[in-house]
């Protein structure tokens, strides 16, 4: 039989498929089989086109990904540094704790809804936010890296996920460690704490084999070693199933834990001085107190009140942090290196340093104070600022420290101030009283004086330590300000003034400073002059307690100034104890001589300093150095709404405290008998003895 031309079968096929499809007979077989020719083509051509993609066009990037599902590498977190007291009691450990993490790309497609749902129900989250940020890593540059699901579950919480492991494709527990900190309330400021590390920090830091996991210290010493603390991360090469369960470890690298570190601090010291402050705050927000070790800078006491326990960072609720952030006192503030208060008479030893060093007045010279000194306006003599003092009298350098005299020292850095020649005349019977001390060789009336000028002394200020952070081992240092012509004049638009003068010379004004600052530059009048660089680690060991890095002293400036004019100040000090507004820290403690000085600051409801012509509340000083004949010890004591001669109190406490935790207490000589109401001759006994004593 001749067979009809391809055309001719083709319109026959397609007539009988309409004859079918006309008489409802359904498709024909003939028809059937070209329809299902045709699908199974199409699929052809479509798994061929899939197959030269994935074979030829993408062969390197799936080889790849292939490799990622079967082998994997584990990064392997390095346990972190201890920290220890300086009598070598254990301070902060580490403590297991878990994670609940996932990895994206483990989790199959046709999962992520339920799965998310399922953490969202474990952990009290929202279903929708956790399956955004599992799609979200999916498509990203790295789908295995994990996500933090909780950040410390309980118990309950762990053994629910590891039950269900098989049911979780991607979620993992993580076993990590916590800080835990024994006195962390005590030594909150000083240690400081860690925290999860941050997608932001971990881009930063994964370079420096940081992990995901890892935590970062935040604060403290925490913060300042981080890099000692931290250690460094080891690795496993491990082979891992579809849905990333470990099968095998092919390789590994271990982890090399961080040093641990040594403090200077002495933990009953600081023990004892917190409960001080506390029981001495009164009406103050808050107190902070400092106490190096003069011969090399070692902080052996730091305590700012109120505190925090540093370890409810592990758990903080957000409410619980706002009231900390609320708080008046400033609990998350480190008062003694962070926060920065006019510094009123304590700023004198710097005064009286420049004063003698410039030349300005010499150990013998003599001024007199009338209680209040008038300054006249230098554009409109008609005009009259008045100065307070808090005494009268005429005094020398050593009984202007005792007894605080602002108009001495308004002289030794600013002048005469009845130099203008357009002042009005004073009272006659004024006049006469002038003239006859200045008879006497006193400073007083109309008797020229040069002061050492405010360049001098802040010059001077900054020899000492202070317009710079103290470079204390710790975060966050407040620089203090010591202000000068050209700051005032590009900051307020104003020229220098005598009244400016004035005020810094007895710290008020523009002046600033920290606690820590005040101890360094009292340590510095104690050991001769030398600036040291506080510390408060004293060294770093390794696991087996070996000396890795032994601290050394850091000097930060050796005082340029005759060695006689710090003495001299250090006995002005002395002088404050035994007869001056410091004597109630010698009633705390009258077994041993020290030296010190008091100081009461004005400040306005902003807590910006006043000029001396203003009045205001009040904070309360106390700077001292002990014992007189062979310092060791040097404090700074602050209290907010307070007054010199209740800080003076305090700080009495405090060296008693330290005294007796010491053994120094043993070996001290008595002080000469002393009261404060003496006569001019008691005066003079009172400073020979002082000058035997000193050195």
């Amino acid at each position: 039989m001749q067979r009809r031309p391809r055309g001719e079968r083709s319109e026959g096929v397609a007539r009988e498929f309409a004859q079918h499809i006309e008489h409802g007979e359904g498709f024909p077989v003939r028809a059937r089989v070209w329809v299902l020719g045709g699908f199974i083509l199409l699929l052809f051509g479509i798994l061929t086109v899939q197959l030269v993609r994935l074979q030829i066009l993408n062969h390197d990037e799936y080889v790849a990904r292939a490799a990622s599902n079967r082998v994997r590498t584990i990064d392997v977190p390095p346990a972190r540094g201890l920290i220890y007291d300086r009598d070598g009691n254990l301070l902060v450990e580490n403590a297991p704790a878990y994670r609940i993490m996932l990895v994206s790309a483990d989790v199959p497609d046709h999962l992520v809804t339920q799965i998310a749902e399922e953490l969202a129900e474990m952990f009290d989250r929202q279903a929708w936010e956790i399956e955004e940020q599992i799609w979200d890593r999916k498509y990203s540059n790295d789908p295995f890296l994990p996500l933090l699901i909780a950040e410390e579950p309980n118990p309950a919480q762990v053994i629910d996920v590891t039950s269900r492991r098989s049911l979780l494709p991607g979620v993992q527990v993580e076993t990590i460690s916590s800080r835990r900190y024994e006195h962390g309330r005590l030594l909150g400021h000083i240690l400081g704490y860690v925290g999860a590390i941050t997608e932001e920090e971990y881009e930063d830091l994964s370079g420096a084999r940081y992990l995901y996991s890892d935590q970062i210290g935040r604060t403290g010493v925490e913060a300042a070693y981080e890099r000692q603390l931290r250690g460094t991360a080891g690795r496993q090469l491990v082979e891992v199933d579809a849905v990333g369960n470990v099968l095998r470890t092919l390789n590994s690298r271990s982890s090399q834990p961080g040093l641990s570190i040594v403090l200077t601090v002495d933990i009953e010291l600081q023990q004892r001085i917190e409960d001080i402050l506390l029981e001495h705050q009164g009406a103050s927000l808050f107190a902070a107190a400092v106490v190096l070790d003069v011969r090399n800078g070692e902080v052996l006491a730091m305590v700012s009140v109120p505190n925090y326990d540093v370890n409810i960072y592990e758990e903080v609720t957000t409410d619980e942090y706002q009231k900390l952030l609320e708080d008046p006192g400033q609990p998350l503030i480190n008062h003694a290196i962070q926060d920065q208060f006019p510094p009123g008479s304590i700023f004198k030893i710097v005064t009286a340093v420049a004063g003698l060093a410039e030349g300005a007045i010499t150990p013998d010279t003599r001024i007199y104070s009338p209680g209040v000194l008038e300054v006249h306006n230098e554009l409109s003599p008609g005009i009259i600022y008045r100065f307070g003092d808090t005494t009268q009298g005429v005094f020398n350098i050593r009984t202007a420290l005792a007894e605080s005299s602002n108009v001495f020292f308004y002289y030794v850095a600013g002048g005469d101030p009845y130099r203008n020649p357009d002042n009005p005349p004073r009272h006659p019977s004024e006049q006469e009283r002038l003239d006859d001390l200045a008879d006497d060789g006193i400073v007083a009336g109309d008797v020229q004086f040069v002061g050492a000028g405010n360049e001098a002394l802040a010059r001077w200020a900054r020899e000492m330590g202070f317009d710079a952070p103290t470079g204390v081992d710790l975060v966050g240092e407040a620089a203090g300000l010591i202000t000068s012509a050209q700051q005032k004049l590009e900051a307020f638009g104003e020229e220098w003034r005598d009244g400016d003068t004035y005020n810094m010379a007895i710290g008020q004004g523009f002046t600033t400073v920290t606690p820590l600052q005040m101890a360094v530059a009292t340590a510095a009048i104690a050991n001769g002059g030398t600036v040291f660089e506080p510390r408060v680690v004293r060294e770093l060991i390794d696991t087996n307690g070996k000396v890795v890095q032994p601290w050394q002293p850091s000097v930060r400036n050796q005082i340029d100034v005759d060695p006689e004019i710090l003495r001299i100040v250090r006995e002005g000090m002395a002088l404050c104890t035994l007869m001056g507004t410091c004597h109630d820290a010698l009633v705390e403690l009258p077994e041993m001589l020290i030296g010190g000085k008091t100081g009461t600051a004005e400040f306005n409801q902003t807590g910006t300093a006043v000029s001396g012509a203003e009045e205001g509340p009040t904070h309360g000083w106390f700077i001292a150095f002990a014992p007189f004949d062979e310092p060791e010890i040097a404090i700074a004591v602050f209290f907010e709404f307070s007054a010199g001669y209740l800080a003076s109190a305090a700080g009495g406490e405090i060296l008693r405290a330290w005294a007796e935790t010491s053994g120094a207490l043993s070996t001290a000589i008595p002080p000469p008998h002393a009261r404060i109401a003496i006569t001019d001759e008691e005066n003079e006994r009172l400073e020979q003895a002082v000058r035997e004593r000193s050195r």
